[in-house]
Order: C-alpha cells, then structure tokens, then sequence
C-alpha cells in the first residue's frame, strides 16, 4: 500500500473515530486561532478584549455544557498542536471563547503575570461556567492583573 494511500486510510479511519461534528469543530477552532494571530498582531490588545466583554446571545444547548466545553477544549488543542505554525495561550483562549461564546456561553478570559528566571512572563486562561477550558494548568503561578467577561 502506498503512502499516501495509508495516510488517508488512517485520517478515514480518525475521522470515524471522533465524528464529523468534531472534526468541524476542530476546522473552526482551526479559523478562529488564526483570526485571533492575526487579530493580536493588528489589532490593539484593549480593542480585542473589549470584543471579549460583549454581551453574549442566549442560545438553546443541544448537548450539556461540561460536554461543550471539554470538546471545545479538545477541538483548540488538536487544532493547535497540528497547525503549521504556534499559537500560545492567548489565541488559543480568544478561539476557545469565540467557539463557546458562539453557543451563547458567557465566559472568563485571566490574564497574568509572574517572574520567571528573573523575567517577567504572561500567561491568558479562559473559563466557562466556573471551569477551565484552556491555560488553567499553571494559572496558580501567575498574579492576575485583569479579567474580561462577557455575559
């Protein structure tokens, strides 16, 4: 068997595995971090999390929010880890919060800041209905200097 012909038997074979829903949620969340690169390189930072504090549309869930968030979560790491190029945690939570915020999900965006080898570092982590979707693993280590939230 060919290569390339494996290669797409493995990616049929992935595809089943997590569902299509999942695979365009991967896509989208794949949009949104390059949006956000491009949006943090263009756009000043008080602009974007103005956006991040509008209000946000109410909408009927179809499946449970704990099931929403953790796939939103999957959907932005996958997304990010096989991109062509890096995103940190900053894209990566203005994606996650586009993705959550679009199925009428208020959510938390922290942004802080801690010394690190004598330098000082930030770091972004997002949360929804009082859980972490993104950065919430090392977010103990950093001082919060703002919070942004859209309801």
């Amino acid at each position: 068997m060919k290569s390339a012909e494996r290669k797409a038997r493995s990616l049929a074979r992935r595809v089943r595995e997590v569902g299509l829903n999942q695979v365009l949620l991967i896509a989208k969340a794949l949009c949104w971090l390059m949006a956000a690169r491009v949006a943090l390189r263009v756009v000043p930072v008080a602009k974007i999390l103005s956006w991040q504090q509008r209000p946000v549309r109410a909408r009927a869930l179809r499946i449970s929010v704990g099931s929403l968030r953790r796939r939103v979560r999957h959907a932005v790491l996958i997304a990010a880890r096989y991109a062509p190029m890096e995103f940190v945690c900053f894209p990566q939570c203005l994606a996650a919060s586009a993705l959550l915020r679009s199925q009428g999900l208020a959510t938390r965006l922290h942004y802080g800041v801690a010394r690190q080898e004598g330098r000082l570092v930030t770091h972004t982590w997002l949360e929804c209905e009082g859980e972490m979707v993104i950065g919430g693993e090392v977010a103990e280590a950093y001082a919060t200097l703002g919070v942004y939230e859209g309801r």
